[in-house]
């Protein structure tokens, strides 16, 4: 049940909860305009109202267009609500769990501005607590806002505040939570600066106010399709065009056609002397394999160290019916280890590698000028999932070793879990 509101506010649709929030879709009638209402469940002690309250307060305090708006807030017999803007309510989780990300166009100004109206929320007095993913609103075309506003608190700083948004602005545009994978290396045209700012944010070296300038500064140009300009000549003669078609099939209508003609394609088969068959002989061109020549090993510092290590060089030899296998694992890989791969070391520096083999294997890529013992070693260049088909990666251009890490293998048909790579080319 729902608890009592003032009577301006009328209850329409349970959107669901939050943590231990209950949010609505409501209506403020005296304004008549939709509107969010927020309160802690009935199990709420006095001192989760006033926690919630604490929160909610400071960010009604707070005007900024990446905050979102709390009209009102307060005690009604016995139970604190809070009204904030209707936004859609959509949030960056939401669109996490369907595979969307922050659009890059979007990304850096959305990303700053979240900094700085966390700095204007910090400078009311404010501590969120509990900053995650589920806590910025974003819809495409409009700005992202902080949100989540009386959450029961994680953490009590606010520098801690700083930290996490780093790590939700960074998964947000990679779409992973894996802290290596890195914007500049998933998103096409950010550049390494914006690794850096979140880089210095999550560890604590800047605050809301300092990550916000820091990727205000990075300059980015957002690719547009070129538009096509008509000038006063193009139109008249696209016209003029459009003109004479129009007559010629009018006077087409008009003429009387001689139904033998051979300029006619005909409607009916006609009886034609019989031609002595040819055979169209396709021309295949043989590929040009442009790939560096590397060794392959398999890669097991988790395990003993083997992983069917005598099969790794299979991956190289550009035939699909040699592979390399993972073991077999009763459960899911994350039961086990954190991961088993493959590494290979090009002769040469590569730009983009290509890898193909068992559907819905997920991985990540890393390199190190050498093999290392360990994974923390390995520098991170981009993750993915194998599909059908042969799978692009453009990496940093670079020569040295580089690590496939299979992080989820599929289920295979007995009910293990494996993965099979069929083929890897190092493209220079």
């Amino acid at each position: 049940m729902p608890p009592r509101l003032p009577e301006r506010y009328r209850l329409n649709v349970r959107l669901g909860s939050d943590g231990d929030v209950e949010e609505w879709l409501a209506t403020d009638e005296q304004l008549e305009r939709p509107v969010l209402v927020r309160f802690p469940g009935p199990a709420g002690t006095p001192d989760r109202m006033d926690g919630f309250l604490k929160g909610v307060r400071a960010a009604a305090a707070t005007s900024h267009q990446h905050v979102q708006k709390v009209f009102a807030a307060g005690e009604f017999h016995g139970s604190a609500f809070a009204v904030a803007e209707w936004d859609g309510a959509v949030t960056v989780a939401d669109r996490l769990k369907v595979g969307e990300t922050i659009p890059v166009a979007e990304y850096l100004p959305n990303a700053a501005g979240l900094a700085d109206g966390l700095s204007a929320f910090h400078a009311n007095g404010g501590i969120h607590g509990a900053i995650d993913a589920a806590a910025i609103h974003f819809s495409a075309a409009h700005p992202a806002r902080l949100a989540g506003f009386g959450r029961i608190p994680t953490t009590s700083t606010q520098e801690e505040d700083t930290v996490a948004l780093a790590h939700v602005l960074r998964t947000a545009i990679t779409g992973s939570d894996n802290p290596w994978v890195l914007p500049s290396q998933v998103a096409e045209g950010l550049p390494g600066s914006v690794d850096e700012a979140l880089t210095a944010a999550a560890a604590g070296s800047l605050d809301a106010a300092g990550l916000a300038a820091a990727l205000r500064a990075i300059p980015f140009s957002p690719r547009q399709e070129p538009r096509v300009a008509w000038s006063p000549r193009g139109l008249f003669a696209f016209a003029a065009i459009v003109v004479a078609i129009v007559v010629l099939a009018a006077l087409g209508l008009r003429l009387d056609i001689d139904p033998d003609s051979p300029f006619l394609y005909p409607a009916a088969s006609s009886e034609r002397e019989p031609t002595s068959p040819t055979t169209t002989i396709p021309i295949v061109e043989a590929p040009v394999d442009q790939s560096v020549a590397a060794t392959a090993i398999a890669y097991d510092p988790l395990g003993d160290g083997a992983e069917n290590n005598d099969d790794a060089e299979a991956v190289l030899d550009g035939d699909r019916e040699t592979s390399w296998q993972t073991e077999r694992y009763p459960g899911p890989l994350p039961d086990t280890k954190a991961g088993v791969g493959l590494v290979l070391t090009a002769d040469g520096p590569i730009s983009a590698i290509e890898i193909s083999g068992s559907r819905d294997t997920r991985y990540m890529l890393a390199w190190a000028t050498e093999p290392q013992p360990t994974y923390d070693g390995w520098q991170p260049a981009g993750s993915g999932t194998l599909l059908t088909g042969i799978t692009r990666h453009q990496v940093p251009t670079a020569e040295g070793a580089w690590l496939i890490w299979l992080t989820h293998l599929p289920e295979q048909s007995d009910g293990t879990f494996a993965a099979e790579i069929w083929s890897v080319s190092l493209i220079p």
